[in-house]
């Protein structure tokens, strides 16, 4: 698993930048999500090598 340096963020892709900004969204804030919502954002971090698979 890799980490991503906030520095460098605006570096990544933009679908590595929505998915690690609702990541936050949720975990920190809250934020309301569907079930299909989380999986979609949570499959872009993993296959990014940022998130650890939940059904390896």
């Amino acid at each position: 698993m890799s980490t991503v340096d906030l520095n460098s963020f605006a570096e990544q892709p933009i679908e590595v930048q929505l998915a690690i900004a609702f990541y936050i969204g949720y975990s920190v804030n809250i934020v309301r999500a569907t079930a299909e919502e989380r999986q979609a954002h949570y499959a872009v971090l993993e296959q990014a090598g940022l998130l650890e698979p939940l059904n390896p």
